[in-house]
């Protein structure tokens, strides 16, 4: 059982010693814009009493600083969170909270996002919570809208940092 062990942090301690220079850079930075981002909406969340929103727009930040940012990446974020805002929103206005409203929500945001080649996974919890928050449309924009700005802002930032740290 030791040697197990041993051998498992071993195999972690080859695992960050491979991560030479720029890697580790990279990391370190996308850690910690990552965790900015976090940060900036759940004070956001707490500040204005909309905490379900956390889980999407943290699995937004995954997408965002697991690799650098794109206009693509930016396009679905965006694009997905607000149409899933949208339609969760729409959704229980007309159906109520339900758990075939809910489902229908996200159902409906998914055929949406492949519609407009904005498909972003995270987006279907947005659908999620915006009907079972029962949520004015003032939910799309504060805390979704705000929160994915933010988070961009935040990957943006990140990304010209990494663009510097690899000139160097």
């Amino acid at each position: 059982m030791i040697a197990r062990i041993i051998a498992k942090i071993k195999l972690l301690e080859n695992r960050f010693n491979d991560l030479s220079g720029q890697k580790t850079g990279y990391l370190i930075v996308a850690m910690s814009g990552s965790f900015l981002g976090i940060c900036l909406i759940t004070y956001l969340g707490f500040r204005f009493e909309t905490a379900l929103i956390f889980p999407p727009l943290a699995s937004s930040t995954v997408v965002l600083f697991e690799s650098p940012v794109s206009l693509s990446k930016v396009k679905c974020v965006v694009g997905g969170q607000l149409i899933s805002a949208i339609v969760g929103v729409t959704v229980s206005r007309f159906l109520g909270v339900t758990w075939w409203s809910i489902a229908i929500a996200v159902t409906l945001a998914f055929y949406l996002m492949i519609l407009t080649d904005t498909l972003h996974p995270p987006g279907g919890s947005t659908a999620f919570v915006a009907v079972l928050s029962n949520h004015s449309y003032g939910f799309v924009i504060m805390p979704v809208l705000l929160g994915v700005g933010l988070l961009i802002l935040v990957a943006l930032v990140i990304h010209v940092i990494l663009i510097n740290i690899r000139r160097n």
